[in-house]
């Protein structure tokens, strides 16, 4: 019998969901990851980078205008998922095997597209002398793989959407001690809490922004934390009312939801020019997200069917290599000045998505696979909900 490539054997041997695993596996917003994840590279190969100067200033270029967003969402949905993933049953967490875990979900990837993108931060700083770019570039690649980059500008732009990861490592490290605390929530506790961490989150960004430089009011991790809380905030939440034995939601809820949701989002769209930037940057979206999850996460209506196609799903589960490959490959298009062609772009845009899959199934997963056994660490996160987490 013919020996299956890793990808379709990967495919063909996922076990069914146990009911355990539910919450683990909600495949439509590992789907929403991927286009979400998309909304980042349009924003950054067309928008910031004019990719397609024709469009500047028009009603698509102000819609990608707001792609950054999507970072924000990432940032809830990884609370949600590991609140899920590791809250859930009460117990205290084991910090070595979370660790481990995150460590290994996310690193192998950064590392390689860390390495890919260093030639070209290189050549940038090259004509100011061959030395000085040396030196340069060996502080900054050796600051971002201690995830420092979003602290400091001195310690980013080598592949620069990696600036998320860092403040993922500030989530990741105090996770077991503060989402332990934030469980314990229930009732009106929970929700008091809920709204003083996203009012007075907005309430700090508006305050701080004209007192602080600009790079601090943009990327310090401390200034997204709340988001990230409000996503595990979200999984005890959604817990707490399974326990209590609620019923599932009605079909009017979830259009009245998704209304809701349509209706907010074109009005932050048209309100853009006025709405602070920073507060869109530091979750002030954050409800409209918060209920997106809660729609998609119900695994019988029907946009979460549509959604839970397995296409779709394996695009999620690669979406985390998509946000890492997609500025090494447009610096290597500009390199070649293919920045003018809508053809080209949409080669561009195959080859980001085709290299994040290949990147999930001979990269990702078995690096993510080999350091968890080296390390002699079973992990309580699914494949799905690892890709997920980030």
């Amino acid at each position: 019998m013919l020996r299956m490539n890793p990808a379709s054997d990967f495919l063909m041997s996922q076990p069914p969901i146990r009911q355990s695993q539910v919450s683990e596996k909600i495949h439509a917003l590992t789907s929403l990851r991927f286009f979400a994840a998309l909304y980042v590279v349009c924003y950054h190969s067309l928008h910031t980078s004019s990719l397609l100067p024709s469009m500047s200033g028009g009603l698509i270029d102000k819609f990608l205008s707001l792609g950054y967003v999507s970072v924000s969402f990432f940032f809830l949905l990884s609370g949600y998922i590991l609140g899920m993933v590791y809250l859930r049953d009460g117990k205290p967490i084991k910090k070595k095997s979370f660790y481990s875990a995150r460590f290994a979900r996310i690193y192998p990837l950064f590392l390689c597209t860390q390495v890919a993108d260093t030639p070209h931060y290189w050549f940038g700083l090259a004509r100011a002398g061959f030395m000085h770019a040396v030196s340069q570039t060996a502080m900054v690649f050796s600051a971002e793989l201690l995830m420092l980059q979003a602290w400091s500008p001195h310690f980013r732009y080598i592949n620069y959407p990696s600036w998320s990861l860092s403040v993922e490592a500030l989530f990741y490290l105090i996770f077991p001690v503060v989402g332990v605390s934030l469980w314990r929530l229930k009732g009106s506790a929970l929700w008091a809490t809920a709204v003083a961490f996203w009012v007075g989150s907005q309430l700090s960004i508006y305050w701080l922004e004209p007192h602080i430089k600009e790079y601090a009011a943009s990327y310090n991790p401390l200034l997204h934390l709340p988001t990230f809380l409000l996503g595990i905030l979200l999984a005890r939440w959604e817990v707490s009312r399974r326990d209590a034995g609620s019923k599932t939601s009605s079909s009017f809820a979830i259009a009245a939801a998704i209304a809701f949701i349509l209706v907010c989002t074109a009005a932050m769209f048209l309100l853009m020019p006025i709405l602070p930037r920073e507060n869109l940057n530091h979750g002030l979206m954050a409800p409209i997200f918060i209920l997106t999850i809660w729609v998609f996460s119900r695994s019988r209506n029907i946009p979460s069917r549509i959604f839970s196609v397995r296409w779709l799903v394996v695009l999620g589960d690669a979406s985390f290599g998509l946000y890492l490959i997609h500025v090494p490959v447009l610096n290597w298009y500009q390199s070649m000045h293919w920045t003018e062609s809508s053809t080209l772009y949409a080669t561009y845009l195959i080859v980001c998505i085709g290299m994040s899959v290949l990147s999930f199934y001979y990269i990702e997963s078995p690096s993510r696979k080999w350091i968890l056994k080296q390390m002699h660490t079973p992990s309580k996160e699914t494949i799905e909900a690892a890709s997920d987490a980030q």
